[in-house]
């Protein structure tokens, strides 16, 4: 029933917008600028993050040696924070018990890496050094050459399970990968307080973005996310376990022309931005909603003929059998293409290309549809 009433209200929002220009107004970042773009994947409520500088070349600079494939060669490329449960290379879960934790909290601290790529005689790794340990820890990757040389460094993060994931770097014509996954630990054993918001102040759900509201949130969800190197966030949630064993997913191969992908069991997915975006053709702006406030919209899959649509609809918290074309607002034609990893759940991929591009990727089973988006001033 909340989903229910959310639609209604998106839908009342949308509808007193129509008669209404969308303003140029724009929503401040969501995190303090940095000047490095950040990029997010939260798999059952645990976060990994890899954070790098936009403007590292492939053409030029100190680390030619290293991308000619020179053994010895290495160079800093970044930082690797992630809940305490990740396991990558020799990054083993942490052993200790942490500390209680109230419920209006926010979540214990990531455990934060230095990252420095490498090239030794076993082949390629990075050098994970973790602030408290004298020795770093190493993450081995796999290599391939690639013709579509990558002008700078990027770094993005897919998921493979519910619980696992690919870190992926691109740079000049190398890719290299690392799986990781997020083992079990015991849970935080709650404190005995009084929730936040026990004396029956009302919360907006749009807009509440205390710890407990968050929490909440990923209790249900995944989420994808970049941070841009002004602190300006574009995410995308979507609905935990929609695996390829559920009765939704034979539907693909029987979608109709002009139909969408129904989820039975799930809200549609979700895409929000504090800037504007071009994806496709596509031009979704911020304050599509409420002016001011990031953009928020529903992300619907739609058989175009031969091939696929991403359509982007102005209610981003519809059921996914409760599709209304009357609140679309753009429709972008997308790339489709087959990958390994034929069991993985329903998931969204955010990959950066630079500080103001980057790749949106639906992906289910071994079906993947991808449309590149840039940022709009």
């Amino acid at each position: 029933m909340r989903y229910l009433r959310a639609r209604r209200l998106a839908g009342a929002l949308a509808v007193g917008l129509t008669a209404v220009a969308v303003t140029a107004q724009t929503p401040p970042p969501g995190v303090a600028a940095d000047g490095l773009i950040h990029a997010e994947l939260t798999l059952d409520a645990q976060l990994i993050s890899v954070a790098f500088r936009p403007d590292l070349p492939a053409a030029g600079g100190t680390h030619l040696a290293l991308l000619s494939g020179a053994v010895g060669s290495r160079a800093r490329v970044g930082s690797l924070t992630a809940h305490r449960a990740l396991r990558i290379g020799s990054i083993t879960p942490g052993a200790e018990a942490p500390p209680p934790v109230a419920e209006d909290e926010a979540p214990e601290p990531p455990v934060s890496h230095e990252l420095w790529l490498a090239r030794t005689v076993q082949g390629w790794e990075l050098e994970a050094h973790a602030e408290d340990s004298p020795d770093p820890a190493v993450i081995p990757l796999a290599h391939r050459a690639t013709d579509a040389a990558a002008p700078t460094l990027s770094a993005s993060l897919h998921a493979t399970a519910a619980e696992a994931g690919r870190l992926v770097l691109r740079w000049g014509a190398h890719v290299w990968s690392a799986d990781f996954r997020f083992d079990e630990l015991p849970p935080r054993p709650p404190e005995a307080r009084p929730t936040a918001g026990s004396d029956g102040t009302a919360r907006e759900r749009d807009t509440d973005t205390t710890p407990i509201f968050r929490r909440n949130l990923l209790d249900e969800r995944n989420e994808t996310a970049l941070v841009l190197p002004g602190g300006e966030r574009i995410s995308a949630l979507y609905w935990k376990s929609v695996d390829v064993e559920d009765e939704d997913y034979p539907a693909l191969a029987s979608t109709a022309d002009g139909a969408v992908v129904e989820l039975i069991r799930a809200p549609v997915l979700r895409l929000r931005s504090e800037v504007g975006l071009r994806v496709g053709g596509a031009d979704l702006p911020t304050g599509n909603l409420v002016p001011g406030f990031a953009g928020s919209y529903g992300l619907w899959l739609r058989r175009a003929g031969d091939g696929w649509q991403f359509v982007f609809n102005n209610e981003p918290d519809s059921w996914g059998t409760q599709h209304d074309e009357a609140y679309d607002m753009a429709a972008a034609d997308v790339y489709y293409s087959r990958s390994d990893g034929a069991f993985r759940p329903l998931g969204i991929t955010l990959a950066p290309a630079g500080a103001g591009r980057g790749r949106l990727i639906v992906h289910w089973g071994p079906h993947e549809w991808a449309a590149d988006f840039t940022v709009v001033d």
